[in-house]
């Protein structure tokens, strides 16, 4: 197929970051995620993508890779499960899980992205990607409650202000009866540090900082906290070559750095 120029912006436009991550960790001597639908993708696009080749991309590798396995072990207890992926923008992991066909998986994001994304996916039986801005929440509407729901939203609650946050994870655990949910949060270190680069380069903003873990299960008094982990405390770390594990190792001795994005799991 002919390559996709790409017409995106701000938040919109971070979901190639992530892509180059993938696909770039797929030409590593011991991948962590052996995304090849990455590559693809990526090699069908039409973008500079040097302009975005410094954005921490195995932190971004890990995070997907611990996503992934929490909701594996999810679907391993719920093999009828449905899924959402919300902010999906062209992450692949509908081709790295490959469900039972019992699951129903729904990929959400703004029109323009499914838009795009429809260049690399349809929709087909058990596979539906719904475009909406995932705060209007009228999309929810579409999605059936009547099983155990796995939530996951990666690299998106960033871009959302607290309020947002807070009314998408009330409207959501008063959808399904039953679930969990598995996001990324970033410190106030993480996103001072990186606020400048971010915007100059694709014109996105992160709004949703957090200090204390307990801000965040404050939100909605129906989540129960399961897990608080570190990205750089994730078992794929020992994956990375030894040089960029040891210079985590010791950047992790400072609490700031250690706690810059946090991976969080909640049942409900």
């Amino acid at each position: 197929m002919d390559s996709r120029k790409i017409n995106l912006s701000e938040e919109k436009e971070t979901l190639l970051i992530t892509l180059l991550a993938k696909a770039m960790d797929s030409r590593t001597k011991n991948p962590i995620l052996s995304d090849k639908k990455a590559e693809e993708i990526l090699n069908m696009i039409d973008y500079d993508f040097e302009k975005i080749n410094s954005f921490g991309n195995e932190i971004m590798v890990i995070r997907a890779k611990q996503l992934d396995t929490w909701l594996q072990e999810f679907i391993g207890k719920n093999p009828d499960a449905t899924v959402l992926n919300l902010g999906c923008g062209l992450d692949t992991r509908i081709t790295r899980i490959n469900p039972p066909s019992i699951v129903q998986w729904f990929d959400v994001d703004f029109p323009e992205v499914i838009e795009l994304r429809k260049s690399f996916f349809s929709n087909h039986e058990g596979y539906q990607m719904i475009p909406s801005s995932v705060t209007e929440l009228e999309w929810l509407k579409k999605i059936p409650n009547n099983k155990r729901a796995m939530i996951i939203a990666e690299g998106l609650l960033e871009y959302l202000s607290e309020e947002a946050v807070k009314e998408l994870l009330n409207r959501l655990t008063s959808h399904f009866p039953h679930g969990q949910i598995a996001f990324d949060i970033m410190n106030s270190f993480a996103i001072q540090s990186g606020k400048e680069k971010l915007e100059k380069t694709t014109g996105a903003v992160h709004k949703w900082m957090v200090d204390d873990i307990q801000d965040v299960d404050k939100l909605d008094p129906s989540l129960k906290r399961v897990t608080n982990l570190s990205v750089f405390k994730s078992k794929s770390i020992h994956n990375l070559p030894f040089k960029t594990r040891f210079l985590y190792s010791a950047m992790c001795l400072i609490p700031s750095f250690r706690n810059m994005m946090r991976l969080l799991l909640y049942k409900f």
